[in-house]
């Protein structure tokens, strides 16, 4: 239960909720959930972004706006090329405690810098572009590192390639529901079908609703806080999350 609420409300949030469960499962001892229970809290995670995202989801299929469907797949392709062929040394991350804790410093960088772009930029693109979705791509597949925030450096790259705040949040979680998908489809596989089903989900219900309820609730906060210009507070948070595991000697 404390997995799926510490994975709804980061998973969203630019502060990294890979980087916060390998923190949490070292600083508080708590065990591993285990490759099933993060399956059902994917399934958990994306159903939370098509609910947000419903109106936006559906004005694009009645539109159809191939344009940012394009731009999504673009935008895809780099994560997938990633996780493809650097898996074994994004595994050999989520295992120092330390690597994750210098990542977080990246993420406040990287919002830094976003939120340098939201003071200085009076107007931005209402559309992705190619490139700036390429952009956006590459920024995707650096997040699969545990500690670099997916939502804070795809929002980050995003705002420094010319999109404006409202199409950089739509953008960088609209393209979040391939990428989950992906991520579930590839645990399952591993895993097995049979396996996946087989497990008890009654047990992982309470995980389940409390990762949809956090990430209703923290999407919602993000976008409050980067509509009032205030995307440096979670790079203040990062930055000092990340300081203290280092200076803990961890």
């Amino acid at each position: 239960m404390v997995s799926g609420a510490v994975q709804g409300f980061t998973e969203f949030l630019p502060v990294s909720s890979s980087g916060h469960l390998v923190l949490m499962r070292s600083l508080l001892g708590l065990p591993e959930t285990g490759v099933l229970f993060d399956i059902w809290l994917h399934v958990a995670t994306l159903a939370a972004v098509v609910f947000y995202f419903a109106k936006d989801i559906a004005a694009l299929v009645r539109e159809k706006n191939t344009k940012w469907l394009f731009c999504i797949i673009i935008a895809t392709i780099p994560a997938v090329v990633a996780a493809l062929f650097f898996s074994e040394e994004i595994l050999k991350v989520r295992s120092s405690v330390r690597a994750v804790a210098f990542m977080l410093l990246v993420t406040a960088f990287m919002l830094f810098a976003g939120q340098v772009v939201l003071w200085m930029r009076k107007r931005g693109g209402s559309s992705p572009a190619f490139t700036s979705s390429f952009i956006v791509g590459i920024a995707q597949a650096f997040a699969l590192i545990p500690g670099i925030s997916r939502s804070g450096a795809t929002i980050s790259a995003g705002l420094a390639s010319g999109m404006d705040a409202k199409t950089a949040f739509n953008f960088s979680f609209l393209m979040a529901i391939p990428a989950i998908i992906g991520a579930t489809v590839y645990e399952t596989l591993k895993l097995g079908s049979e396996s996946a089903l087989a497990g008890n989900f009654a047990a992982y219900a309470s995980g389940m609703l409390c990762a949809f309820a956090a990430g209703l609730v923290s999407l919602r906060f993000l976008w409050r806080v980067m509509s009032g210009k205030k995307l440096f507070v979670f790079g203040i948070y990062c930055f000092l999350v990340g300081t203290g595991v280092i200076l803990l000697g961890k």
